[in-house]
């Protein structure tokens, strides 16, 4: 099993504080956002080819300050 935190194509930009825009890029074909409120469990078979795209170190930044505020660790 590994943890994921999904995308979603439905951008509310109110949720920013939850929610990680991300523009198109690479195979990412469309604006989404990541979800850090809703992380899922998936078994590795779920996986495709390789990555959508890879996050930017800013990205990935904001991604760990907003899991640890939706965890409660900040």
């Amino acid at each position: 099993m590994i943890i994921v935190l999904p995308l979603s194509t439905r951008v509310y930009p109110g949720f920013k504080r939850w929610r990680i825009a991300l523009l198109p890029r690479d195979r990412l074909l469309k604006a989404c956002q990541i979800v850090i409120d809703q992380p899922r469990a998936l078994g590795r078979s779920r996986f495709g080819d390789g990555p959508l795209t890879k996050l930017t170190a800013e990205e990935m930044a904001a991604v760990e300050k907003s899991l640890k505020a939706v965890m409660g660790m900040w």
